[in-house]
């Protein structure tokens, strides 16, 4: 059987039987797989706490290519995030980043933008102190890196550039109206120039630099019910960590 050396986040585990653990993985090379971890819950475990969500991996695991559930062989921690795991707000954070990976990245796929946003998202959680542009700027790019990026520039009916302080934003649809458009369909939501701007700017700007990007106290709201309702529309569920941030920012 082969082996399969690679990085992966752990995006999630469940027991399995007496002692052993099903663990779901994001690697960088194969994509989502998930592997079983022999006597994973034991006291001596040579896993020991390797396995808990959002740790950053060095592992070995085998089995037949393409097969639904592989052997852990071995791995090692590239990153724990225990400071991360030390604030809940930090932490709750996290989650909500690999519940959100999980949900958009398909099976076996090899997804490696998206991998290496993820562990620079939660680096990023590390030290960040605006969470809530972490936020937004991860829901954008994890979105348009699943294929959904939504159309910001020009109307996704009439095709021209919106020249009015007001847009109409269309989430089933997935891009903004012009003043002309809006007013000859059911309309979802209305947003400002202003706000569009700043949506434009999250799909662009690197993770490394939110704290540059400003957004004004009157706008946050705003783009974050867009942003929240865009990831709404494509899962069709709330994810389970996301109260939990909501609440912990208020």
């Amino acid at each position: 059987m082969p082996l399969y050396r690679t990085q992966a986040v752990v995006l999630r585990s469940m027991n399995l039987g007496d002692a052993d653990k099903i663990v779901t993985l994001f690697t960088r090379e194969y994509g989502k797989v998930k592997v079983v971890a022999k006597a994973a819950r034991r006291i001596k475990s040579r896993f020991g706490a390797c396995l808990e969500p959002m740790t950053h991996l060095s592992l070995i695991y085998f089995g037949k290519e393409h097969q639904d559930l592989y052997r852990l062989n071995q791995c090692d921690i590239v990153h724990s995030f225990q400071k991360v795991r030390e604030h809940p707000q930090k932490f709750y954070t996290g989650i909500y980043f690999v519940e959100l990976s999980e949900s958009l990245v398909a099976e076996a796929h090899p997804e490696i933008p998206t991998f290496d946003l993820l562990c620079k998202a939660l680096r990023k959680v590390e030290g960040e102190g605006d969470l809530e542009t972490l936020c937004r700027l991860y829901e954008m790019r994890i979105m348009a890196l699943a294929g959904y990026t939504p159309r910001l520039k020009r109307c996704i009916q009439c095709r021209e550039e919106p020249r009015s302080r007001w847009v109409g934003f269309s989430y089933t649809r997935h891009g903004i109206l012009c003043a002309v458009c809006q007013d000859q369909t059911v309309l979802e939501a209305r947003i400002q120039n202003g706000t569009l701007n700043y949506l434009r700017k999250l799909l662009t700007l690197d993770i490394q630099h939110t704290d540059r990007l400003k957004i004004p106290k009157g706008s946050e709201a705003e783009i974050e019910s867009i942003t929240h309702r865009l990831i709404l529309a494509r899962l069709g569920r709330e994810l389970k960590s996301y109260p939990f941030i909501k609440k912990m920012a208020v």
